[in-house]
């Protein structure tokens, strides 16, 4: 018998995000930067960090996710945080909730607007996800 072993839900959530932004005709989703930091190089970013917080159950994982969308344009930054969250929420074929592993995503908070330090805008939001692990 096998342990469950959570994966870091991170590595998906980035691969597949790029992915979904890379598809996506509106200006503001062009050349953006997905990872889990910032490069000082990027005028967009979608930045996702774990958050304290989420449980286990028996196969499923819960985790919260901080979602920054950095731009160098306040409407920018508000569209693309918008579009980031609906795609982070989409379900079935294509979407990122799809059982391989994200099972369910729900806005926990935001987005709300937070004040950057280096001229950027910056729009907040926190995702509660849950997850399957990996030896099922």
């Amino acid at each position: 018998m096998y342990g469950v072993l959570y994966s870091d839900v991170l590595v998906p959530l980035i691969v597949r995000m790029g992915q979904l932004l890379a598809g996506r005709p509106e200006p503001y989703a062009r050349n953006v930067e997905v990872s889990n930091r910032k490069s000082s190089a990027s005028k967009r970013a979608v930045v996702f960090t774990t958050s304290p917080g989420g449980g286990t159950g028996d196969t499923v994982k819960t985790s919260y996710v901080t979602v920054d969308v950095f731009a160098d344009d306040e409407g920018d930054a508000a569209d693309l945080a918008n579009l980031v969250l609906a795609l982070a929420m989409s379900r079935g074929p294509g979407g990122m909730v799809d059982g391989d592993p994200l099972l369910d995503a729900q806005l926990n908070g935001g987005p709300n607007s937070d004040p950057a330090a280096d001229g950027f805008y910056v729009q907040t939001a926190e995702l509660e996800l849950r997850h399957r692990g990996v030896n099922l």
